[in-house]
């Protein structure tokens, strides 16, 4: 149930069919977005307008890119298989109002060019797609550095409006939050950076994480950054995240005896060398409970230089279609230096803007 979704309220239309009138939501408040910082060599083809910088808003391409990721977009770099790709668009969202593009998995196959989505949730279906609509393709995802307070608004309306249409008063104040013991248990084994928090609070959604300890049976090491929802939902085959009744937590890939017999047996956790008993009685009683899903596993990497040279990119825009190269702004070694364009430079005709005129849309266009 946890996985279920309000849609709306079913109504009769003059004919005397049954349809679904869809939940009424409200514009999203505009967000506010901050400068990130990026590599010395990204900025310098930023700034030579070879790429450009952008914010997205959405679901639609996790676990890879999560909402409020900023994206690296080169403009000059032709498309390949596989890539992930912005899509230009020219009508306005009827939520998130002006964006730039949405973002897309390309496909190049013999029968032509399409695109889908990584996440399985908007559908499998291909979109064909010509090669003057693709924007850009994608060369960094920067991983966010904060939460958006209005981040899960259009799932906290779809709940007010369940609970208004049943009639059973007033939702949680904490809707759109996981509660604290939640948070409580999955710092037991990992370590939620702050930049995944709101006050203190884990909202709604998938985040990343680092792991504390290695679990070599998962192929996860201590610093591998995890990417992770929280759900107690699971299923045979996920590496999933467990807790018992005296607060052991484990991570381990979710098996079940017999599965493929008419009668299977118990589910278990494979931890490489021995395995853990998840229930018994055929699964009808649990001894342990899931708690999240790892969906993706990124290495932890060391530093060679130990500190990377890196600036702050303040945004970007468009002008009929194009995209202008954003403003590249130098890492101020204190709060009272201010960047300023070189002498000579080509680019001094850009002024300064922020990441609140356009957004990158990692969703379907709604019709």
């Amino acid at each position: 149930m946890s996985n279920c979704e309000y849609l709306g309220d079913l109504q009769l239309d003059q004919d005397g069919n049954v349809r679904i009138r869809p939940v009424a939501i409200a514009p999203l408040p505009e967000r506010k977005y901050r400068p990130v910082a990026v590599p010395i060599s990204v900025a310098q083809r930023i700034e030579a307008g070879e790429a450009f910088v952008t914010p997205v808003v959405g679901d639609s391409m996790q676990p890879v890119i999560l909402d409020n990721d900023t994206l690296v977009v080169s403009t000059v770099r032709e498309p390949r298989n596989g890539d992930i790709v912005v899509v230009h668009t020219t009508q306005p969202h009827p939520t998130f109002d002006e964006l730039c593009g949405y973002v897309w998995r390309y496909r190049c196959r013999r029968s032509g060019m399409f695109l889908t989505k990584d996440n399985s949730r908007y559908g499998r279906a291909p979109r064909p797609v010509r090669r003057e609509e693709i924007l850009g393709v994608v060369m960094r995802v920067v991983h966010r550095q904060f939460r958006d307070l209005h981040e899960n608004d259009v799932a906290v309306q779809k709940i007010v409006a369940l609970h208004r249409s049943c009639k059973w008063g007033r939702p949680p104040a904490d809707v759109g939050f996981h509660r604290e013991s939640k948070l409580a248990e999955l710092r037991t084994i990992l370590q939620i950076p702050d930049s995944e928090l709101i006050a203190g609070r884990l909202p709604w959604g998938l985040l990343r994480a680092t792991a504390i300890g290695d679990h070599p049976h998962a192929k996860i090491k201590a610093g591998d950054i995890l990417t992770v929802e929280v759900s107690p939902e699971s299923r045979v085959g996920l590496a999933v995240i467990v807790r018992n009744r005296t607060g052991e937590t484990r991570i381990g890939t979710m098996e079940r005896d017999g599965l493929e017999t008419t009668a299977p047996g118990e589910f278990y956790l494979n931890v490489g060398d021995r395995r853990v008993a998840l229930t018994r009685k055929r699964g009808q009683v649990h001894l342990w409970w899931s708690i999240a899903i790892v969906r993706r596993v990124q290495r932890h990497v060391e530093a060679r230089d130990g500190q990377q040279q890196v600036v702050h990119v303040s945004g970007y825009t468009t002008r009929d279609g194009k995209v202008i190269a954003p403003v590249v702004r130098s890492m101020p070694s204190n709060a009272n230096q201010k960047w300023k364009p070189r002498s000579g430079s080509s680019r001094r005709e850009l002024t300064s803007f922020n990441l609140t005129s356009k957004v990158a849309r990692d969703d379907d266009e709604k019709a």
